[in-house]
């Protein structure tokens, strides 16, 4: 099985699929693809909802050329601290609950379960952007889901939970991560 024909079990969200790449060796390489990807894509999307007028003082087109391959470089840097913090984020829930005891297979299966992520990226980078619509808010709403259900599987994977257990450990992720935003944005 190729690279495209286990990124599409990962996008049926299929939990096998992360014992199956471990088991031929191919965990880093493809969350390291994957994170990769998700970055360009960031930094690509980033820059189609960029106001353009932000490059008119440039004195020429290299330095236009140039300032873009560092928001796409940008994009990727953050989408490496994305991946970082989810998965220490998941980790740090699920080990809570007696799971796993390493960090870095939880990393690079949520590395691997990225790919429906990619999907939200044009929402995401659209409402960053100060896009609103209940369109832009329903297509965020409903990829992020569908990534949100990706690391699910991926994480009960990696920790061989019941699905009552990963609810468990996914719902206090839910309550701290809401209660940390709440207190941060000062709500």
């Amino acid at each position: 099985m190729g690279y495209f024909n286990a990124m599409w079990h990962v996008l049926r969200i299929e939990e096998n699929i992360y014992r199956d790449i471990s088991s031929r060796g191919l965990t880093v390489r493809y969350a390291s693809i994957n994170v990769f990807i998700l970055g360009v894509l960031y930094g690509i999307f980033s820059l189609s909802f960029l106001n353009m007028e932000l490059f008119r003082d440039f004195p020429d087109s290299i330095s236009v050329l140039v300032a873009k391959v560092i928001v796409v470089g940008t994009g990727i840097f953050v989408a490496l601290l994305l991946h970082l913090g989810a998965a220490f984020l998941f980790w740090t829930f699920c080990r809570a609950m007696k799971g796993e005891i390493r960090f870095i297979p939880t990393y690079f299966n949520l590395g691997v379960a990225v790919v429906p992520l990619w999907l939200a990226v044009p929402g995401l980078t659209a409402l960053h952007a100060g896009w609103r619509g209940p369109v832009i808010y329903l297509y965020a709403a409903v990829t992020g889901i569908y990534a949100f259900s990706s690391f699910f599987v991926a994480t009960k994977s990696t920790f061989g939970y019941s699905y009552k257990k990963m609810f468990i450990a996914m719902a206090m992720m839910l309550v701290f991560t809401v209660s940390f935003l709440m207190l941060w944005l000062g709500g």
